[in-house]
C-alpha cells in the first residue's frame, strides 16, 4: 500500500463513534485535497476493517445500495438520519449547533 492511501486509511479509522466527515473531509484532513473520488475508491477496493458508514457525500447522502445499514449503523452511535441523508450528528462536519438551529 502506498503513503497516500495509507494517510487516507488512518484518517477514516480516526473517526470516532457518531463523528460523521464526508470524502472531501477525509481527503483534506489526509494532505490530499480535491480527491474525495480517491477515498470513495479505497472504502470501495480496501479490505481493511473500516469504519465506511461514518462517511458520506457532501451533501449528507448515505451510499446508494447501502442506506439501510448505513443509516442503523450511525443511528446506533446517536447520528439523525431522515430521507437517506445526515440530519446532525454528536460531532464531525453535520454536528448541528444551537445558533445554527435559530438561524
Amino acid at each position: 500500500m502506498n503513503v497516500r492511501d495509507q494517510r487516507i486509511i488512518d484518517v477514516i479509522r480516526s473517526l470516532r463513534e457518531g463523528e460523521v466527515g464526508t470524502y472531501g473531509d477525509i481527503a483534506d484532513v489526509a494532505g490530499y485535497p480535491k480527491m474525495s473520488r480517491l477515498v470513495g475508491r479505497i472504502l470501495a477496493t480496501t479490505d481493511d476493517d473500516l469504519p465506511w458508514w461514518r462517511v458520506v457525500n457532501a451533501a449528507g447522502r448515505l451510499v446508494p445500495g447501502n442506506e439501510r445499514e448505513q443509516s442503523a449503523l450511525l443511528t446506533g452511535e446517536g447520528v439523525t438520519v431522515a430521507n437517506g441523508h445526515v440530519r446532525n450528528a454528536p460531532s464531525g462536519r453535520f454536528r448541528r449547533t444551537v445558533a445554527k438551529e435559530l438561524s
